[in-house]
């Protein structure tokens, strides 16, 4: 009895995460083919790949089910895994998916949020660099070791040295060395303490509909009360500003969740590692169509806490756009349950 109770459940399993994954990536079908993006088929199996990936996730954790799970961006999250070909299958990681608590219109709500892993830097690097030939392995400089910063003498390039100590787990800076098409190397290099950019504006990012029980919801604040909130939203940020290093950021009293995520407070050396492979490559020119490049913006933090204080400043008397462009991002739209998942 209880093995066959077993198999029911893995038939319930595959057979749900079949339809979630055919809806979501029929969807994302939809988006590349409006945006005029051709969807080859890798970034069909990023997508279908994401799905799965996030399908799992939810459904070994009991905090939510695919049911009450809010899907409003789930549709945008997989087409970006696609548009940027990131693999969720990919070893080492390329990307990774946690639940985020979040409030919506004065409800908190469990969300899918997506976040680019080191290795799926050098996947974009690889894929989408201008002129990239070979993206060698990142070098993890860390602290006690000796390094030797690239030398320019006109246009010719003297070499990045390294020597790893093994004194230190702290990793201080990384280095990407890039071959380019042409044969000469350059070296893209991030170093540990602009982290802190990082670090408030994901903070900024996650205060963005807080309002400390002030009120029920940013949008029915009064005056008084969005003074309050905003009052309240400086006090934290600017608690964090006042911390000379990342490190010290991390053990501010403010340093707690919802403002800063759990991966930030269980893995932090792991997650500054992780934005300095970000950091490192992100100004390097990339060949990007209407879709990555979208997909890109909008996994960049500082992009959405800039984002967010344009709209808790813009004016609150609606205009209409008489001849609307297409945008290159799909809309992020509320996920009918299908019928198979609904009791």
């Amino acid at each position: 009895m209880a093995e066959k109770n077993e198999v029911a459940k893995k038939q319930e399993f595959t057979t749900g995460l079949s339809q979630w994954t055919n809806t979501i990536a029929g969807l994302v079908s939809r988006d590349f083919e409006q945006n005029g993006v051709q969807y080859d088929e890798y970034s069909k199996q990023c997508a279908m790949n994401a799905m799965s990936a996030i399908y799992q996730l939810v459904q070994n954790t009991d905090k939510a089910d695919m049911n009450n799970l809010n899907t409003s961006n789930l549709r945008e999250v997989v087409a970006q895994c696609a548009s940027l070909k990131l693999n969720a299958n990919a070893m080492p990681r390329e990307v990774f998916f946690q639940l985020r608590s979040k409030q919506i219109n004065g409800q908190w709500v469990k969300m899918v949020e997506m976040g680019i892993e080191g290795d799926g830097n050098d996947s974009l690097l690889r894929q989408f660099g201008n002129n990239v030939d070979t993206v060698y392995p990142v070098w993890l400089v860390k602290e006690g070791d000796d390094f030797t910063y690239p030398r320019r003498r006109g246009i010719e390039i003297e070499p990045a040295e390294w020597t790893p100590k093994g004194l230190s787990d702290k990793t201080v800076r990384v280095v990407y060395p890039v071959k380019l098409k042409d044969g000469t190397i350059d070296y893209l290099i991030a170093e540990r303490e602009p982290v802190k950019t990082n670090l408030i504006a994901h903070i900024r990012n996650n205060l963005m509909n807080e309002t400390f029980g002030i009120c029920e919801n940013r949008y029915k604040a009064t005056d008084k009360q969005k003074a309050e909130i905003k009052a309240k939203k400086e006090e934290i940020l600017s608690a964090f500003r006042a911390c000379e290093t990342v490190d010290d950021m991390l053990k501010c009293e403010y340093a707690v969740t919802p403002y800063v995520s759990a991966a930030w407070l269980d893995t932090p050396e792991a997650m500054i590692v992780r934005k300095m492979r970000n950091n490192a490559i992100k100004k390097f020119p990339k060949n990007l169509n209407s879709m990555a490049s979208s997909s890109l913006l909008q996994l960049d933090e500082t992009y959405k806490a800039s984002q967010e204080e344009i709209a808790q400043n813009e004016n609150s008397q609606e205009f209409v756009i008489e001849d609307e462009t297409v945008v290159a991002e799909s809309e992020a739209v509320e996920v009918e349950t299908p019928e198979f998942a609904k009791e």
